[in-house]
């Protein structure tokens, strides 16, 4: 019995030593390949709540990182799609049918493809746009972009080229152009005073679209981090007050909005301003973009008095998913002395005049005159009239 035990005992550390191998070398990532694989398919069918249910088996494979497609170009197409992006997405309420209605589930995907390459890919995707935003597709038919797309020009950007895909979400056309047309602010600050600040609170569709109505938001702004000022998801409330300021419903005036930045700022951490940004009217118009040879360099478009852009006012806040909330403001708080205090973030020389501060400057002209003229008459009088009085001292004391 005891030669027996001593045999089994190293029997039993061998069988102990190849459980802990089979734990360490298989079981382990076999558990950690599953848990990988389960949070996957968990955080696509968490981005799917937000969107539909009916889109599981999209996001259940697309949501995959690093899912791409060969095509015959040698070039690789990404079929990734990010299922929270997604979720954030302007596109969201259309789901994927909405692009994609030629997919059929029973025979996708597809062994063989008719997609030899990527840009072929986008031009042919971008059509797809002109089912729900018609409008601008037509506008953009007649713009610098498109005409380069028609002549071949590869980096000529499509409808994805500017608005992303499966991550559509609304940017100030800065954010947007400046992606390909980095340069632009040195070309700009060669004749263009002041180009950083012009390029923050004029939209490029501003000038590049001239033929487009434009008006003037004024926009709510952390003058502390530097930042719009976003409405918080399911928080409704920028509109509600501002109707409420509106109390004859004709448009905000200088004093009403000045009540609405008291009850906006009632509770903020930080008081927000409102800081002007010239846009167009609607988005549509912005598609319709020109070249820098016809584009708008008069500077008097804005810097006078009575310009276009300002007899259109509004005021805003940015949305939950980053598009303005808007509401109509009267012109006129634009030149109100009323409105001195709840907007300092706007002035446009020239072009914003104000009878008060045209006073105020005015009479602070006339002191940086008279003060000093006066100053250099009495001290001169002075002079005189003692010159005069030490004259007749000296003759009394002669004779």
């Amino acid at each position: 019995m005891t030669v027996r035990g001593a045999g089994v005992a190293p029997m039993r550390k061998r069988s102990a030593a190849a459980r802990v191998k089979f734990h360490q070398g298989f079981l382990v990532p076999a558990i950690a390949t599953f848990l990988l694989a389960f949070a996957t398919f968990t955080g696509a069918i968490a981005a799917e709540s937000a969107l539909s249910a009916a889109d599981p088996a999209c996001l259940g494979c697309h949501s995959i990182e690093g899912l791409e497609k060969k095509l015959p170009s040698g070039e690789s197409l990404s079929l990734n799609v990010p299922g929270e992006a997604f979720a954030r997405s302007v596109h969201r309420a259309i789901r994927c049918v909405g692009c994609h209605a030629d997919v059929d589930l029973a025979s996708h995907p597809a062994t063989t493809t008719d997609i030899r390459s990527l840009r072929e890919y986008s031009i042919a995707r971008a059509a797809g746009c002109r089912l729900c935003h018609d409008a601008a597709f037509k506008e953009h038919e007649g713009s610098l972009h498109s005409a380069r797309v028609r002549e071949g020009d590869p980096l000529a950007p499509v409808c994805t080229g500017c608005h992303g895909s499966h991550t559509v979400s609304p940017k100030t056309a800065y954010e947007t152009c400046v992606r390909c047309h980095a340069a632009a602010l040195g070309a700009h600050g060669k004749w263009l005073p002041n180009a950083r600040l012009h390029h923050e609170v004029v939209s490029c569709a501003a000038c590049h679209a001239p033929a487009a109505p434009r008006m003037l938001d004024l926009r709510l702004y952390d003058s502390a981090t530097k930042r719009w000022v976003t409405e918080k998801e399911g928080a409704p409330l920028f509109e509600q007050l501002a109707s409420s300021a509106d109390a004859d419903g004709n448009g905000l005036d200088a004093a009403e909005l000045r009540n609405l930045l008291r009850e906006v700022n009632r509770d903020a951490a930080t008081p927000m301003t409102l800081r002007g940004r010239v846009e167009l009217r609607t988005g549509v118009e912005a598609h319709r973009l020109v070249g820098k040879a016809q584009a708008i360099r008069a500077c008097d478009s804005c810097h006078r008095y009575g310009a276009e852009p300002f007899e259109n006012v509004t005021v805003s806040m940015a949305g939950p998913d980053g598009r303005p909330l808007r509401y109509p403001a009267q012109k006129e708080i634009l030149s109100s002395a009323l409105a001195v205090e709840s907007l300092p973030e706007f002035y446009a020389i020239g072009g914003t005049r104000s009878t008060f501060l045209d006073v105020l400057f005015a009479l602070a002209l006339l002191a940086g005159i008279g003060v000093p003229v006066g100053h250099m008459t009495v001290k001169w009088l002075f002079r005189k009239n003692r010159s005069r009085r030490d004259r007749s001292g000296g003759g009394d004391d002669a004779r």
